[in-house]
């Protein structure tokens, strides 16, 4: 199909281009002016309790629409305790990290009996360019921690707000030199939304099943999980094995009792540590009164008077 334009599709075709771009760089001068508030937060990620690791990732936004601003330079402050987490290393860059952007970087400082983690962001382009902050949450960065030694794997992660403090700035134009280096200028800090007291999810397994036999049948058990920690390692009464895993988190055990048998979890684990079980099975077995015709022999009984 062969499109046609004339003289007014393109005029409001151009039109639409130029409202488009004046926006553009409206929201980027407003956000070049703006004095800036900002709030950042911990987001706990994941447990590796195989490998003793613990991924935490940090994020940052606008307080509000009007606060937005362009990143300049920053400097996230963490701190840890060494009996919980050590040796931090990056585990992916965010929204700060090339384009206007040297790569994010951090400095650890040790102590006793907590240390000090800086992430460092680093605006390295011209005229107030970089990226917005706006009321969306922006990925700053993910850093893993080991948690060896620490049995619990529980662990408490704080945004410093001052002593040392986390610093943000924003970028803006060299009124001076509009394609020299932007400026920068410290902006208000607000909330910062720490990680307190967290702890692996451990698995919960249920057990169900049952029911009634003959001698000699099969019942069905079956074991599920209950809240998706996985892989989990269960074991059940008289020493049967059952592993639940992310692609099979339920399973159905065939069992064949002599006698009415109570089945219950004896104990579940998961990488993590002991998990807990919920549930029983009873089987109740019926035996038949059947008479082998080489034992059973028929009595006929006959009166005389």
């Amino acid at each position: 199909m062969n499109h046609i334009f004339n003289s007014s599709n393109m005029k409001k075709f151009f039109t639409f281009s130029f409202f488009a771009v004046a926006l553009f760089f409206s929201a980027l001068l407003q956000a070049q002016n703006s004095p800036g508030r900002y709030e950042v937060r911990l987001v706990h990620g994941a447990y590796n309790c195989a490998k003793d690791s613990v991924v935490v990732c940090v994020e940052i936004r606008a307080t509000s629409p009007d606060s937005a601003f362009v990143m300049g330079n920053a400097n996230f402050l963490l701190i840890y305790q060494n009996n919980q987490l050590s040796t931090p290393v990056i585990r992916s860059r965010g929204a700060f990290s090339g384009g206007s952007y040297a790569t994010m970087t951090i400095t650890r400082t040790d102590g006793d009996p907590t240390s000090a983690l800086s992430i460092n962001v680093v605006n390295t382009d011209i005229g107030g360019a970089g990226t917005t902050v706006d009321t969306n949450w922006k990925n700053i960065g993910c850093i893993a921690f080991s948690t060896a030694g620490n049995t619990s794997k529980c662990y408490n992660l704080t945004l410093s707000a001052s002593n040392p403090a986390t610093i943000v700035t924003r970028a803006y134009e060299n009124p001076g030199d509009p394609e020299g280096v932007s400026l920068t200028q410290e902006i208000t800090q607000g909330t910062l939304t720490s990680i307190t007291n967290q702890c692996p999810a451990n698995p919960t397994v249920a057990l169900s099943g049952g029911g009634t036999i003959n001698s000699g049948e099969n019942a069905t058990l079956t074991v599920t999980s209950q809240n998706n920690v996985l892989p989990a390692q269960v074991t059940l009464s008289g020493n049967i094995q059952v592993t639940l895993t992310a692609q099979e988190p339920t399973k159905n055990i065939l069992v064949s009792p002599n006698t009415n048998t109570t089945y219950e979890i004896v104990s579940v684990t998961g990488d993590c540590g002991a998990g807990t079980g919920q549930g029983t099975a009873t089987v109740s077995v019926t035996i038949p009164q059947n008479c082998p015709p080489a034992k059973c022999i028929p009595i006929v009984t006959r009166i005389v008077k």
